[in-house]
């Protein structure tokens, strides 16, 4: 019985081999904001509760999980349909992937700016902007 089971999670987790960097990404982001969360606190000279902390446990495990859910969905029952249009294996998974991604850039460029004061994408659109003027002028 112990074989069967043992078997039975190791076919289980095999088939969720192609979205474990896409569960990797999230989760390190997740840490990312973290962190970012717990130097905020510290600079502002909030105290770190524990509450709060837990929220990083279940936040890793919603993401991961429905990562994990959208994957199944999409192999399993519109991977035909949506391949028919899209050429990319696993978009929808993707899309969802980067969607929590840019949310925790997001907190964690709030965090930073709460501390210091400057918009990390703000001063990242300046730069991309410059740096389109100076192409054109070279181009020129």
């Amino acid at each position: 019985m112990k074989t069967k089971i043992t078997l039975l999670l190791l076919s289980f987790f095999s088939i969720l081999t192609p979205i474990k960097p896409l569960v990797l990404i999230a989760v390190v982001s997740i840490i990312l904001d973290t962190v970012f969360g717990i130097w905020r606190s510290y600079k502002k000279g909030q105290k770190i509760r524990s509450r709060r902390l837990s929220h990083t446990i279940s936040k890793s495990l919603l993401y991961s999980g429905a990562i994990v859910f959208i994957f199944l969905l999409e192999k399993f029952v519109i991977s035909d349909i949506l391949g028919r249009f899209i050429a990319i294996d696993l978009v929808l998974t993707k899309m969802f992937t980067f969607f929590c991604v840019v949310t925790e850039l997001k907190s964690i460029n709030e965090s930073y700016e709460s501390v210091t004061g400057k918009d990390v994408w703000k001063a990242f659109i300046n730069f991309a902007k410059r740096s389109k003027e100076q192409i054109e002028d070279l181009k020129d």
